[in-house]
């Protein structure tokens, strides 16, 4: 894995940075609020790496099948296995993340193992066959070079990784083990659950990629095929930044709750319309979170935008236009 390094926006890098700090001085962090933030991301880790995929459990039914075993009416079995699957996935994962057992091969055959139980024949196997990634006009290589590239790309992960930033790294092995696609299916979710076991053990929440970024995200790993990582290393940025929020909000570290309002009411009185607030939240440019599947964020963040902007801190950006509201993850 050759890659020149690659840099997420400024302002991203920034607030990562910051949230970071914020959260490694409140650990270590209480047995029971650590419990209360894992069975929450026992849920929305599932939901959201299950929905790229396709499967269309809610984010209730999601948590009613893993919390109370629950069978929902109009879902396959196999969706339902898929929850369940994943769930399980993410505890050993959690558990994984405590560990000091390097990374290996079998660790990753592990997670792929649980993530595709009853579903999948060749559960914990590399693939031994062809096979190609939807959305994307890479071909992944010949089944017959998959264990060789994947010892390299844990050589990587373990070595020339290691001159890179936490995020970058994590990002940079993701989007090389999708590439490689060593498994016949469940390389997705097998390679999002390995990104966030890289975070983890690197002091890092795990990163929170929604589903309503499906389209960004697989725009930002074909990018990626061409050797431009910007876009992926800003979107797991903000998936990152995702996961610290939700960190400190279950340590009460987060922004008031009535600090926060909704795009439509922070852009009145100004040039920008809500629609545009949301694009600079997406790409990274203004801290922002979802309350209630919509954004907000805080006059005090629009202020140190329009700051940085005006003192050429860090570049404008594009100009907007119809298609850029329309554009990126959601």
């Amino acid at each position: 894995m050759d890659t020149a390094k690659p840099h997420m926006d400024p302002r991203l890098a920034r607030r990562i940075a910051e949230k970071h700090a914020a959260l490694s001085a409140l650990r270590p962090l209480s047995p029971a609020t650590l419990r209360r933030i894992h069975e929450d991301l026992q849920v929305r880790l599932t939901f959201h790496s299950n929905a790229i995929e396709g499967n269309t459990l809610s984010l209730r039914e999601t948590q009613l099948v893993i919390e109370h075993g629950m069978t929902i009416g109009g879902h396959t079995l196999a969706e339902h296995l898929e929850a369940t699957n994943h769930a399980s996935a993410v505890r050993a994962l959690l558990t994984m993340a405590d560990g000091n057992t390097p990374l290996s091969s079998e660790i990753i055959r592990d997670l792929h193992r649980l993530v595709t139980d009853r579903l999948l024949d060749e559960a914990g196997a590399w693939r031994t066959g062809a096979v190609s990634i939807r959305g994307s006009a890479l071909q992944p290589p010949p089944a017959s070079r998959v264990p060789a590239l994947m010892d390299e790309w844990l050589a990587w992960v373990e070595g020339a990784g290691r001159g890179y930033g936490p995020v970058e790294r994590a990002a940079i092995a993701h989007h090389g083990f999708v590439a490689v696609h060593p498994f016949r299916d469940g390389n997705g979710r097998t390679g999002r659950l390995l990104l966030n076991l890289l975070l983890l053990r690197t002091g890092f929440p795990p990163a929170l990629l929604l589903q309503e970024w499906r389209l960004g995200y697989l725009e930002a790993l074909s990018q990626a095929d061409r050797g431009r990582y910007g876009p992926l290393l800003n979107l797991i940025g903000r998936a990152v930044e995702i996961g610290l929020d939700l960190y400190l909000e279950a340590c009460a570290a987060a922004p008031p709750q009535e600090d926060l309002l909704p795009l439509r009411d922070l852009a009145a009185g100004t040039s920008m319309s809500a629609e545009y607030l949301a694009l600079l939240i997406r790409k990274g440019r203004l801290e922002g979170s979802k309350r209630g599947g919509r954004w907000h964020s805080t006059r005090a963040a629009l202020d140190r935008y329009r700051a940085e902007v005006a003192g050429g801190a860090v570049p404008r950006g594009r100009p907007r236009t119809t298609r850029d509201e329309a554009d990126g993850p959601a």
